[in-house]
């Protein structure tokens, strides 16, 4: 299911940036642990802690795969009690966008100058995060199911005013930021996750304005690359689109040093 898609891809890009000396990782927003336990098979001489502000998910990662260099706590953005110049390396995949958008910009400036002062000099922070594809407009064509869904999505989705052109009876315009938005998020509409999803965008950012808060706290850039394709999506759910160009990607990472 999309609902819940797979994340090794992005897991190795990130893996694949982290320097063979490393010995201490924060997992900010760790989840119920898979980056955690890939880092701590990976890089078994190293210490790995896992920060998440959910109880429950920390207890799904002590009782399914605690691993014994990983070291865990309860905490939440941007508070973070922790020892400043105490890590080599800041590990966030897709927790930065929840930061912004439920607590506000101010709130994600402040998480990243905690995450500067926790990395030791020449420490690095790794973010793996959802982007904005823009406001260029396609051509989509949608099935009846689908078209009543946009409907609906239009009318509940909380972050911003969704719109579209009807075409035809079966094709829609719209921006790439709405589409990419409504079709990552199809699944949750009638769900028991539907008000959260709903509340929330995949849209964030694109690796430039991230790249620039980045900045504005402190971190140089050092590499900064995009992630996931649509189309899975698009095969998934039977869309046809028509553009001039490539689809965006999906994803970002960004590499910053200290």
């Amino acid at each position: 299911m999309l609902a819940h898609e797979d994340h090794s891809d992005r897991f190795q890009a990130v893996i694949s940036l982290v320097r063979l000396d490393v010995s201490s990782i924060l997992d900010l927003g760790c989840g119920i642990g898979s980056l955690s336990s890939l880092l701590a098979d990976k890089f078994p001489s190293a210490t790995i802690l896992g920060l998440d502000r959910s109880r429950y998910l920390l207890h799904e990662l002590r009782r399914r795969r605690m691993k014994s260099n990983v070291l865990l706590i309860r905490a939440d953005a941007p508070i973070l009690p922790l020892k400043p110049k105490s890590f080599d390396l800041v590990v966030a995949v897709q927790v930065l966008h929840e930061v912004l958008h439920f607590k506000g910009e101010q709130e994600l400036l402040a998480t990243l100058k905690g995450v500067y002062d926790l990395l030791k000099a020449g420490g690095e922070l790794i973010v793996v995060d959802h982007r904005n594809p823009g406001e260029t407009t396609i051509s989509a064509r949608l099935s009846k199911d689908l078209l009543k869904k946009l409907r609906c999505f239009k009318l509940k989705f909380k972050p911003r005013k969704i719109s579209f052109k009807m075409l035809d009876i079966e094709w829609v315009r719209i921006s790439l930021r709405d589409f990419y938005d409504f079709v990552t998020k199809i699944w949750a509409l009638g769900t028991g996750l539907e008000e959260v999803e709903l509340n929330e965008t995949h849209t964030p950012f694109t690796e430039q304005q991230f790249s620039h808060l980045c900045r504005e706290t402190g971190f140089k850039i050092a590499q900064a690359a995009s992630l996931t394709s649509i189309e899975g999506h698009l095969k998934h759910y039977g869309i046809e689109i028509k553009t001039d160009s490539r689809l965006p990607r999906r994803h970002f990472i960004v590499l910053a040093e200290k």
